[in-house]
């Protein structure tokens, strides 16, 4: 599973954080989530595939039995299935069934409230980033603190703390300040995905980790074919309207986009940062915002990488087996962390996006003996190689994420595995914002990006706007 971030429809999934015009999977990320019809319901137990569990012969207690109940967001169902099946198999007395949910916040948060008022909410339910706090201010989710204290299904420091503080308030947010709300599946985080064969065509060397941002554009200025409306390909495709690469760029020029009470999007610093992301739009070295928008109904990447239009893609390693399966045998493929930025410090950094998907308990089931289970065996190196079998999870746990951790050599997999590594260390996480920011911000700033690239603005009037529509988004929370 992923988020930098909402996953792409068809192509695979794509990264985290929540509305219209993103996919499911790059939402996580906070881009905009494919608007859906609500939830679908899978009938049953998620538990097809009977898949062994990577090497664990003894049941993880032969006590355990009974049904647990969870709510699975579309895009994770083909990763948490062999996982279910896994834990089935060693407790063949637990039935676990799960609802096969779609994860947009105007029909998911919704659903939650109808359950938890009829009194059946689930007793695990998925979530994510920059999704948790509307959930924890709603009072969806359970404080897991309790039993983390206890050990249960570890003790907190079993996770990578940057992950983990996606569920925990920070001071300044209305509810639960310093409480675990939920517990992150993986250390999803950006990285350049590239096309060896067009590197290749264009005789440019391939991409080291260590990279820049100018040796990224400059290689996209050479990679890129024909121009204006006779251009066949261009050098990358980013996203400047993503989280995900929007908030760690601002972060390198010092600004921080979104806090707890106000915005900063259009000061000196602010503007500079938009311009590095925008000008590789307007000049051709990236794929333009309208095609993103045109393409396929959506405004991703995936479909550009996967069609050879584009010899880079900012990507998350949940989309790879998406991407795995669109590219096949057309090209080979590989990636490299994000490229550098010199910051206001002077220093480099490297501005990764960072995001996940998370598991919380329901209201009431703190202590709930069989989820703790499920959940210690989801977060066990039993379990997550079992997920990490299907190529698209970088455990979020230290203990799973070594040298030798599954995920680095799966079938397919890129070589460069150290750049998921690098991704993870540097991080930059999604920004716990107000619930009506959260909502608007994921309108208007694409929207303020389209201004600046397709409807004729400058980039200082399209985020000066921006900057006056967040602060009355602040206002609408007091």
């Amino acid at each position: 599973m992923t988020i930098l971030g909402p996953r792409s429809e068809g192509g695979g999934d794509s990264g985290s954080g929540a509305h219209k015009r993103r996919t499911a999977r790059s939402s996580r990320f906070a881009r905009n989530l494919t608007a859906a019809a609500g939830a679908l319901v899978l009938v049953g137990s998620l538990t097809t595939v009977a898949a062994n569990a990577s090497g664990a012969s003894t049941r993880t207690s032969h006590a355990l039995s009974g049904t647990l109940t969870m709510n699975v967001f579309t895009f994770s169902t083909p990763v948490l299935k062999p996982v279910i099946a896994a834990f089935e198999k060693l407790n063949p007395g637990v039935k676990i069934q799960a609802a096969n949910v779609v994860n947009t916040p105007d029909t998911y948060v919704p659903l939650l409230q109808t359950e938890r008022l009829a009194g059946n909410e689930p007793d695990i339910d998925e979530t994510y980033d920059v999704l948790t706090p509307t959930l924890e201010v709603d009072g969806l989710v359970a404080d897991l603190t309790p039993d983390l204290k206890a050990g249960q299904p570890y003790p907190q420091n079993y996770w990578l703390p940057t992950f983990l503080a996606s569920y925990i308030p920070p001071v300044g947010a209305p509810f639960g300040v310093g409480q675990v709300f939920a517990l992150p599946n993986e250390a999803d985080a950006t990285v350049i995905m590239y096309n060896e064969n067009e590197f290749q065509k264009a005789g440019v060397p391939f991409p080291q980790n260590g990279w820049t941002w100018s040796e990224m554009l400059a290689d996209a200025a050479k990679l890129k074919v024909g121009s204006g409306a006779s251009q066949s390909q261009y050098g990358i495709c980013e996203r400047p309207d993503w989280q995900a690469e929007y908030n760690p760029v601002l972060k390198a020029y010092g600004v921080t986009a979104f806090t707890e009470t106000t915005p900063t999007l259009d000061t000196p610093a602010a503007l500079k940062a938009w311009a590095l992301m925008i000008d590789p739009l307007l000049n051709g070295d990236a794929v333009p915002e309208a095609q993103q928008q045109a393409k396929n109904g959506s405004s991703g990447c995936e479909p550009f990488f996967e069609s050879g239009e584009a010899a880079m893609s900012i990507e998350v390693r949940g989309n790879l087996p998406g991407l795995e399966q669109a590219i096949g045998s057309k090209f080979k493929y590989n990636v490299v962390p994000m490229p550098s930025i010199t910051s206001v410090t002077g220093k480099q950094v490297i501005p990764t996006g960072g995001g996940s998907v998370g598991w919380c308990l329901a209201p009431g089931q703190t202590h709930n003996a069989l989820a703790l289970a499920f959940l210690k065996y989801l977060f066990s190196p039993a379990g997550q190689a079992v997920g990490e079998a299907t190529g698209g999870v970088v455990p979020a746990e230290a203990a799973n994420n070594g040298p030798t951790a599954p995920w680095r050599t799966v079938a397919g997999a890129p070589a460069n595995s150290q750049a998921y590594v690098t991704a993870a260390d540097t991080a930059t996480i999604a920004p716990q914002t107000p619930g009506t920011v959260f909502t608007l911000s994921d309108i208007d700033v694409p929207a303020a990006v389209t201004a600046a690239t397709t409807g004729h603005e400058s980039i200082a009037k399209a985020f000066t706007n921006l900057q006056s529509q967040m602060v009355y988004a602040y206002s609408l929370n007091g």
